[in-house]
Order: structure tokens, then sequence, then C-alpha cells
């Protein structure tokens, strides 16, 4: 499959730092914009991800790069296998999270760093959906913008559609770091749209507008300037790839 690839990750308005990242196929991305064509290999893996560090804990810049450095070294070893894929990530991410939870405790940080993760991994013919947190991966079809993952979150104040969610999984933050793995055999297909995210854009921008923006053929920057005529509050990360 072909996929054509632009993406976007910048600090927004009002934050000092980035703490999100993003990772096409091991190349990381913060402050930073890409545009490129790739295509799924069926003997090897390719993957989209975003990582939204924490908001409001430290050092969340060195989660999401962390977790990236250490998912593109499994991939490149080949310690994500062919035929145990969901188990062998559900380990990893594991890992990661105790990791990142060890050395926020040699820091002696109150807050321990974390990161959300989410995104489509290809791996030998095989495309999966992955998620741990309240980052957003998207399929736009026929007009229709459709969420595929779900936010893993509650509201503060039940009943209160205002209040302040709290996110009830991550990697690291003081979490085991549980990933929801799920097949995408048979659900992606030629002109599908993939938007991977962070919550700095569903935040700022409703998922009707960004319905209409896709269908009108926006790019990264398009969604990136309507998350600061929103406000802007949180680092933006967007991934669009379609599918041909």
């Amino acid at each position: 499959m072909r996929i054509t690839i632009d993406a976007l990750c910048h600090k927004g308005l009002v934050r000092e730092n980035n703490e999100d990242a993003l990772s096409i196929g091991g190349y990381v991305l913060r402050d930073d914009t890409a545009s490129l064509n790739a295509d799924t290999p069926e003997n090897g893996s390719f993957y989209l991800l975003v990582a939204d560090g924490m908001g409001g804990h430290e050092d969340g810049e060195v989660a999401s790069m962390f977790t990236f450095d250490v998912i593109k070294e499994k991939f490149s070893q080949h310690l994500i296998t062919e035929n145990n894929f969901e188990e062998d990530m559900l380990v990893l991410i594991r890992d990661i999270s105790a990791r990142l939870n060890r050395m926020a405790a040699e820091k002696g940080q109150l807050r321990p760093m974390g990161c959300t993760l989410t995104g489509v991994v290809w791996h030998y013919g095989h495309a999966w959906l992955i998620n741990a947190g309240d980052s957003r991966t998207y399929r736009f079809r026929g007009g229709i913008l459709g969420q595929l993952t779900t936010d893993e979150t509650e509201r503060g104040v039940t009943g209160n559609p205002n209040a302040s969610k709290l996110l009830l999984n991550c990697i690291g933050g003081g979490c085991e770091g549980y990933l929801t793995v799920t097949s995408l055999d048979d659900r992606l297909f030629e002109d599908d749209v993939l938007l991977i995210c962070s919550d700095g854009l569903t935040d700022m921008v409703s998922e009707e507008q960004i319905e209409t923006a896709i269908g009108a053929g926006a790019t990264a920057a398009d969604l990136y300037r309507m998350a600061c005529e929103g406000g802007g509050v949180d680092n933006v990360s967007v991934i669009i790839a379609r599918l041909s």
C-alpha cells in the first residue's frame, strides 16, 4: 500500500516547550514538519505514531522521546516478531512504562514522567491499531470521519461536561502502561485517510470541523492553524496519511 504522509509537530501558542513527538517509521519529529511517500512492506514494519508527553508532569518531552527511541530499537532488532505482534507490543509498552517510572523515581519526581501513544503499525503484511491514553487515530472515508481509538479518560466531576478530564492510562506516569492492540486487516482501503493526532488538535477543533477540512483536502498545517484559531493552548501533533 502506498501512503502519502503530511505531518506536523508544534508547541502551539501558549506552552513554553513541546512535550509532543511523532514518529514516521522511526524518524522522530518535534517542532518540525515532514511530507513524504512510503510503501508498507510485506516483509518488515512501518509505523505512524503520535506520543503526547503528559501536560503538567515533569519531563513529558523526555517520556515521549524515550518511548519512540525504544520502539525504534526493538523494531530494528526484529524483537517485535511476525507471528506474535500483539503480545510483543504489550510486553514492550509495559517495559517502557516501568523504565520511565523507575527513571522518575530516581529523579525524585512528584509527578512521574509519562506520555500517551496512538497510531497504526504495518507489520509483515498486517495492519494494527495501537493506543494508550487519549491521543486519537481517525479514519476518513466517504466524507465521514470516524474515531478508531477510544479515549481512556473520565471527567473530573461527574455530569459536568466542562470539568477537566482525568487520564486513566498512559505509558509511565505511574501507570503500568496497558496498550490496546486491534487488527485493522480488511478495515483500511484505497482512498482512506488516516488522521493521527494529539489532543492539542481535538480539544481546540470540533470533529465536524476536522471532517469538513479533511474532505476539502486540508494539510497538517491547515489543521494546526485551526487549532491555533481555537486557542492553541496545547502542543499540537498531526499526521495525515492518504492511502492508495
